[in-house]
């Protein structure tokens, strides 16, 4: 398949699929057509395009990088009142 690479110093910023009658090489616009296997590796501003191939950089772990979502206030208010419950059923059950 091929695909539009953006690129700052070889390093890949974004892409896109591309019809594949399209040429490989040098846009009009600055950038670049590539034509690889798989979208595997494809991790913008993690990713370098080296001779038309990608080159994850190494020690990359997409999933680690993914941010974990904050609770809600209301996922904290009903967190707050478990543990109070919690705790004064444990204060009961000492007495």
């Amino acid at each position: 398949m091929k695909i539009k690479v953006w690129t700052d110093n070889k390093r890949l910023l974004d892409w896109a699929f591309m019809n594949d009658s399209r040429p490989v090489g040098p846009t009009d616009d600055g950038q670049q057509i590539i034509e690889i296997d798989s979208t595997d590796g494809l991790y913008e501003n993690h990713a370098s395009i080296i001779d038309g191939q990608v080159v994850p950089d190494a020690g990359y772990d997409p999933d680690a990088d993914r941010p974990t979502p904050e609770p809600s206030p209301e996922q904290q208010l009903l967190a707050n009142l478990t543990l109070e419950v919690a705790q004064l059923k444990a204060a009961k059950s000492s007495d």
